[in-house]
């Protein structure tokens, strides 16, 4: 059966794992990372930034013909909207769509009275390192950084389940989990409500941290969850999906300015779903967040890291996540990392099928027997509460080289961090653990220097490229530019299997 991790799962100690939706998310695992405190010096404008902004011209050719738009692969209708300075109801009504989220390409859109769309700012506000949680964050500790601080957030706690959590162990989980820098995270909070300053807050600040009102989201957990997947969203969406338009929350259009980097349209993008179009110039300007990032944690360009992935990056050699010789089944193409706003850079497995005895007992959710193993050498820098990441550089650090995300394994059995690990050593067992999922089945993804690195790459923004994953011989692509949807062929052959949920057809069969 097919999953779609939709939000993170925070394991409580000794709680169960939680199905998670939005409105509804838990939490996994949290980690202190014993590092040195990061500081820096506080400039009060902007310095100039050597790095290059990544160009983005359109992918998808947004022409109309006497009125029509044909959809192209990775559109959606709010994308469409904005492009075309029409608003998203506009469209729906115009086509008589039932359901604004599906779309088919090909699908012929008829677009109303184009009008004239203004193109936001070009003002840079953080350069990709400081988006992704990567390699700009060694020496920086959220624990030891929100101790100094009086705000707030240094003394909240938030009821979990059975658990009693802090503000600040909610953020470093949902940023490992998300891979989304906790620095930034922390200056949207302070940003919007004062948390790190202030020592005590008013009721609807701590309701809604983030200021993204919405009755199922209340709560710092259901907050920063939203932020670290918009901000995501933005992020890869830019990068890897052809996003170069979205709406404020009123409805309007919002077209980002060609000459912008990722991080920054993230947290445009992030800004124009809790903001008013005349609050958003405010927000995204040299004086808005701007200032408060550069009074927290100094200029965010003086130690940035780029690019973050080379346009020359090559895969390690990586085989298939399991044993030799045995049969498993290729049930999801390529998909989030973690959530929908990552990088498609995940793909699922199936282990083979459990006896009847264990199926009956535990039903499609039970700790299969068979093992996921290491797709390459090196060493466990995080297990547990599903997880396995795999380190390939041997640093014991997720947020540096590259890493490869094991999801949904087991408590059984799994191996420690800290162990070193050749190419087909046991892991774990797969299993429901760790993330949403109906059935046992192992989710792996790829990381490079904290950025989720998508499994095809069809969809990269112009002068943008990705490895394509290959495994044991097997290359693996998006069909349809649709998320789930995808095959692997073989190299040097015409042998090719499809995803499919289920272990009844041959064309998932996969084995090496």
């Amino acid at each position: 059966m097919r999953k779609q991790v939709i939000g993170v799962v925070l394991l409580m100690m000794g709680a169960v794992f939680a199905c998670s939706r939005p409105g509804s998310e838990n939490v996994i695992q949290v980690t202190a990372t014993p590092m040195m405190l990061f500081s820096t010096d506080t400039p009060t404008q902007p310095t100039p930034t050597p790095i290059q902004p990544t160009p983005n011209p359109a992918r998808f050719p947004m022409e109309i013909n006497n009125g029509v738009y044909t959809v192209q692969a990775g559109d959606t209708l709010a994308m469409i909207a904005a492009r075309f300075g029409v608003s998203l109801e506009q469209i729906i009504q115009a086509n008589g769509i039932a359901d604004a989220n599906q779309l088919e390409v090909g699908q012929l859109l008829q677009i109303p009275s184009v009008s004239a769309v203004n193109t936001g700012t070009s003002f840079k506000i953080i350069p990709d390192s400081e988006l992704v949680y990567g390699p700009t964050t060694v020496g920086f500790d959220i624990f030891t950084y929100i101790k100094l601080k009086p705000g707030f957030l240094r003394v909240y706690s938030e009821q979990l389940g059975e658990e009693l959590w802090s503000g600040v162990q909610i953020i470093d989980q949902v940023a490992m989990d998300y891979s989304v820098n906790p620095r930034l995270l922390l200056a949207l909070l302070e940003y919007k409500g004062g948390w790190l300053s202030q020592p005590s807050l008013e009721a609807q600040v701590t309701i809604y941290p983030m200021n993204y009102v919405d009755p199922a989201r209340q709560g710092m957990l259901r907050q920063v969850l939203f932020a670290a997947n918009i901000l995501n969203e933005g992020y890869y969406g830019w990068r890897y999906r052809g996003l170069e338009a979205t709406t404020y929350i009123d409805g309007s259009p919002l077209v980002f300015a060609p000459d912008l980097n990722a991080g920054t349209v993230a947290v445009q993008y992030f800004f124009a779903k809790t903001s008013t179009a005349a609050q958003w110039a405010i927000d995204v300007s040299e004086q808005g967040f701007f200032q408060t990032y550069l009074s927290l944690f100094g200029d965010p360009f003086r130690a940035a890291k780029e690019p973050l992935t080379p346009p020359d990056l090559q895969q390690p050699t990586l085989t298939f996540p399991f044993a030799a010789g045995e049969t498993w089944y290729f049930t999801g193409g390529p998909h989030g990392g973690y959530n929908t706003g990552s990088a498609w850079a995940a793909i699922d497995f199936a282990p083979p099928a459990p006896t009847d005895e264990l199926l009956a007992t535990e039903g499609y959710c039970y700790v299969s027997d068979y093992w996921a193993t290491a797709a390459a050498p090196g060493v466990i820098a995080r297990s547990g509460y599903g997880y396995v990441v795999l380190d390939l550089d041997y640093d014991s650090n997720e947020h540096t080289g590259w890493t490869i995300v094991y999801l949904h394994m087991a408590t059984r059995d799994i191996i420690k961090a800290g162990t070193r690990v050749n190419t087909g050593d046991n892991l774990g067992h797969p299993s429901c653990e760790g993330g949403f999922s109906t059935a046992t089945h192992l989710h792996f993804a790829r990381r490079y220097n904290g950025e989720w690195i998508p499994v095809d790459c069809q969809f990269c923004a112009a002068g943008l490229s990705a490895p394509r994953m290959l495994l044991s011989g097997w290359e693996v692509f998006l069909s349809d530019g649709a998320e789930y949807q995808g095959y692997m062929v073989q190299q040097g052959t015409q042998d090719l299997r499809r995803a499919e949920q289920g272990r009844e057809d041959p064309i998932n069969h996969v084995s090496h």
